[in-house]
């Protein structure tokens, strides 16, 4: 049996997407969205995120944060559906994208947003990629789209609100994503939550 061609040590027993060819199980399995980048598709990406988030329940249950009840969620859905939306828009843009970029990008207008909402106009941009900049511009434009008047039946995002649901919104992205460098976890999940493109009415609330 052939060599793996990551390590040159063990036997490639496992066909990865990624690199066109087989692999062993021992560099599948470390090297996974590390050195490897693993597309959403490949069943030992699947398997290996199923196994971690069952390990994670057990011996590291998550209990609800507080502020996040369904009144929080209710009152936001609009927002919430409307940045994932546009996380989804980017995405297809920028086909290297990963979970980090997302983080990066809702942490810099996380700062932005409490900074405005003091009364000062600062901007604190992404450090990071150029993925993460055009992911902060996009969603910074449904925010700022949503903070003007929507109509007599629906108010406008004050800005004040806005640092509290980005709080939401990490939160999510941190639960969501094994927290690999080139994870895209959450960004599958958020895919498969919120298909492209539903009607308004349609579209389901995003919880972690």
């Amino acid at each position: 049996m052939a060599k793996c061609p990551l390590c040159s040590q063990r036997a490639a027993k496992r066909q990865c997407p990624a690199k066109a060819g087989k692999i062993c199980p021992i560099c599948c399995g470390t090297k996974r969205e590390v050195e490897i980048d693993c597309p959403g598709d490949c069943v030992y990406l699947r398997k290996g995120r199923w196994f971690e988030s069952v390990r994670e329940h057990h011996h590291d249950p998550r209990p609800p944060t507080p502020q996040f009840n369904q009144q929080f969620l209710y009152r936001n859905t609009g927002t919430i559906n409307g940045v994932a939306q546009a996380i989804l828009d980017e995405r297809a843009r920028a086909s290297g994208m990963v979970d980090q970029d997302v983080r990066v990008a809702f942490d810099a207008l996380r700062t932005t947003m409490k900074t405005l909402s003091s009364g000062i106009h600062y901007e604190t941009l992404p450090e990071g990629s150029a993925t993460s900049m055009g992911l902060y511009r996009r969603i910074k434009a449904v925010l700022e789209k949503l903070m003007q008047p929507q109509g007599p039946t629906v108010d406008a995002l004050r800005v004040s609100d806005i640092p509290e649901l980005l709080d939401f919104l990490l939160v999510t992205a941190e639960s969501r994503s094994s927290g690999r460098p080139r994870s895209r976890q959450y960004l599958d999940w958020l895919a498969s939550v919120a298909p492209e493109p539903p009607p308004e009415e349609a579209r389901r609330i995003i919880v972690p």
